[in-house]
């Protein structure tokens, strides 16, 4: 019925494709720190088949993706989707939070390798479905769906900064609050054509990254290239680029694990799973600071630079000296790692 579909990236809310996200009918969603996943169905010739995906690929059983496909072809899970699928979401391509451990450290013990569904877009008719659309689907064959946390129409800057400060979902108890919100407009499209989501990190956390790495001593003439890799190489790119590296690293090698590793890795202890992905860090370092360094510079260039250039007002730049720039902010942001 569907093949894969790489989920839209969200965009930071003030960029020029989300423009105008605000204007209307505003659901404003916690944001997760997990890893993205999606699950839609094919009919082959040994009848259905529940496919299932990261970010970027179709997962199977020998290139899962921290044991997600494994938990949706656990009988019970199967048997969701199946459910989904009768129907009428045969169309459908699920998109959700895995949640297995990212940065944020915060969240409450069982809210662990679970899948959160936060959007369904209808492959039949080329679009996100509104919450309200699938959400009595999804909740009705026993699936956790992340519930808007409010609603907003013509929602200002400042209110919805206020929410990104205040989001505490799945965090345990006096633990402070999740890395942001989520904001959908779903009778909005941009002025591609395309509907884009839009983001925002709550202040607090540019805050620690800021005091982590101390006051910034500026001086000699204005380089476009250091503005734009000091800009767009943050503290949250660089994490989230490293995770995704070490995952996929593990997957790659969960064949060689002994049985303790194994357990770590499907487990629920938090503190296990983080010491494994330590290992597996130390083990692979050659391998993962030559992917961490291209990388990041690649999602530049191909996330960021359009908005970059229109910020700077088409300016000359030296790619040389850029791709310099945005070494050195990824080597200070995993400092330990060099």
């Amino acid at each position: 019925m569907s093949s894969f579909r790489k989920y839209d990236h969200v965009e930071r809310l003030g960029h020029s494709d989300v423009e105008g996200l605000s204007i209307g009918d505003v659901y404003v969603f916690p944001k997760l720190d997990g890893t993205n996943a999606s699950v839609w169905f094919d009919f082959g010739c040994n009848g259905l088949e529940v496919c299932c995906g990261s970010r970027t690929r179709k997962l199977s059983r020998t290139a899962d993706n921290a044991g997600f496909y494994e938990w949706v072809h656990s009988r019970e899970n199967w048997n969701k989707f199946f459910e989904i699928c009768r129907s009428g979401g045969e169309h459908w391509t699920v998109y959700g939070e895995w949640l297995v451990p990212h940065t944020l450290k915060t969240y409450r013990a069982d809210a662990w390798r679970r899948f959160y569904v936060f959007d369904v877009y209808d492959n039949s008719k080329q679009r996100y479905l509104g919450y309200d659309e699938y959400e009595p689907t999804i909740k009705g064959v026993g699936l956790d769906v992340i519930e808007p946390l409010c609603t907003f129409t013509n929602p200002s800057d400042e209110q919805l900064q206020r929410e990104a400060e205040q989001n505490t979902y799945l965090i345990l108890d006096g633990a402070g609050c999740g890395e942001g919100i989520v904001l959908k407009n779903y009778y909005w499209h941009n002025q591609f054509g395309r509907q884009p989501w839009a983001k925002i990190v709550r202040n607090e956390f540019k805050e620690e990254n800021k005091r982590a790495f101390g006051t910034t001593v500026k001086g000699g003439e204005f380089q476009v290239e250091a503005a734009i890799a000091e800009e767009y190489v943050t503290l949250e790119l660089v994490k989230k680029t490293r995770s995704k590296i070490v995952t996929a690293i593990m997957n790659d090698e969960e064949a060689t694990y002994s049985l303790e590793d194994k357990k770590a890795r499907l487990g629920s202890d938090y503190d296990e799973y983080r010491a494994l992905r330590k290992r597996v860090e130390e083990r692979h370092r050659g391998q993962l600071i030559p992917r961490l360094l291209g990388t990041v510079y690649h999602e530049v260039i191909t996330e960021e630079l359009w908005e970059a250039v229109k910020k700077h007002k088409d300016p000359t730049i030296d790619f040389k000296k850029l791709k310099a720039h945005c070494i050195m902010w990824t080597k200070k942001y995993a400092a330990d790692l060099f």
